[in-house]
């Protein structure tokens, strides 16, 4: 027996207490659909109703389906997890890192490919503060400005390590590496790759590093605070009582086709990802033809990380606890360990502004939560899923 009413219970209790301005979400077992629903509003502050098939940004849900891609080159012969990065962008053959005294020294371990999937490059983000390079993102690393991916890349092979390769989880720009490194591989835009190898033969049409012109009318726009500052609190509300529109500087952009990023970027509804999200626990398409194998499946989704890597955690947001991390996102390796109901094996990611799936391989469970609050303030998402689990009786 399941009780869905539960699932848009909680979701409808975070719009009543106006800390959202819209809540949707979609959840299939065995490809069949257990609960969907959308609460809230396009815009609180304005009153504008949601648009059927919204568009988010996802942000960082990008990074799984390019670690996808990734797998498939894994699968084809044209990678290796072993292949030092620098073997494919020569730029990064010859890293240094910066000690906590800002002394640079050569890089001892080799950056590898593998360090690229796992966060493990030694390669950090400009908002990941408490490190001796994060200054140096900061003025060199502008992530929502509408250069190449390429000279995004570029311009971090010329940037010292965080910490040696291979040695710490640290949360980072490496999937955006990964993306151009794909590129080069492949000899073809990254857009263009993930279109023809997932976008296409999922049906996604609404998943694309732009919106057309005639779509725009369906992109929500995004709250949070004025400057970006991850952690947990009750989101903030102006003066007025309104909500915060999100930090102009990490919202990007929805007009220039030629955008692309690895790490972030994309823009998807509830429904296209649902279809990725089956596809990210399946390896096939809604025919069930075959585009990752079972062996690439079982990599994205298992812990590489050594007990002394764990627990992960992003700056000050807390800490995944139970979790390891994958070639692919976080798996759970220790469901006993967890603030919220969940099993061994359970997998997924998120974005920066509250957008959220999981995979449930023992169940085969799929999940998928949106909406649009820069900073995630509060664990909405995971408690969803918490009541999702709960609703099972």
């Amino acid at each position: 027996m399941y009780h869905p009413e539960r699932v848009r219970d909680r979701a409808q209790a975070y719009i009543n207490a106006k800390d959202y301005s819209s809540l949707e979400w979609h959840i299939e077992r065995g490809g069949k659909t257990l609960s969907n629903g959308q609460v809230g509003l396009a815009d609180v502050n304005t009153g504008t109703s949601l648009p059927k098939d919204p568009i988010y940004r996802i942000f960082s849900m990008t990074k799984p389906l390019v670690s996808a891609v990734g797998v498939m080159l894994l699968d084809e012969g044209k990678l290796r997890l072993s292949d030092p990065v620098g073997l494919h962008l020569p730029g990064f053959a010859e890293m240094q890192v910066m000690n906590a005294d800002g002394n640079l020294a050569p890089a001892q371990n080799t950056m590898l490919v593998e360090h690229l999937f796992t966060h493990r490059s030694g390669i950090t983000y400009q908002w990941q503060q408490g490190n001796p390079v994060a200054p140096l993102y900061l003025e060199k690393v502008k992530l929502a400005e509408q250069h190449s991916l390429a000279e995004l890349v570029d311009s971090l092979a010329e940037l010292p390590l965080f910490a040696e390769p291979g040695t710490r989880w640290h949360y980072s720009l490496s999937t955006d590496v990964l993306g151009h490194l794909i590129s080069v591989i492949e000899g073809k835009p990254l857009a263009l790759i993930l279109k023809e190898r997932i976008f296409d033969p999922l049906g996604m049409v609404d998943t694309a590093f732009f919106v057309p012109e005639e779509k725009r009318d369906r992109l929500l726009p995004v709250f949070g605070d004025a400057v970006l500052t991850p952690g947990v609190a009750k989101p903030k509300v102006a003066g007025d009582g309104q909500l915060h529109y999100g930090a102009p500087y990490m919202i990007y952009t929805a007009e220039n086709p030629m955008f692309e990023r690895g790490g972030l970027g994309l823009f998807s509804t509830v429904a296209d990802y649902a279809k990725a999200a089956r596809f990210l626990l399946t390896g096939t398409d809604a025919a069930e033809n075959r585009i990752i194998s079972k062996a690439g499946i079982r990599a994205l989704w298992s812990n590489r990380l050594p007990a002394s890597q764990l627990p992960i955690s992003i700056g000050n947001l807390p800490k995944y606890y139970g979790y390891g991390y994958g070639l692919g996102g976080r798996v759970m390796v220790n469901a006993a360990q967890s603030p919220f109901y969940g099993v061994n094996g359970e997998c997924g990611w998120e974005g920066a502004a509250t957008t959220y799936f999981w995979l449930d391989p023992e169940n085969d469970i799929t999940g998928v939560v949106m909406s649009q609050y820069l900073g995630q303030k509060m664990p909405v998402c995971e408690d969803i899923r918490h009541m999702f689990y709960q609703s099972l009786v």
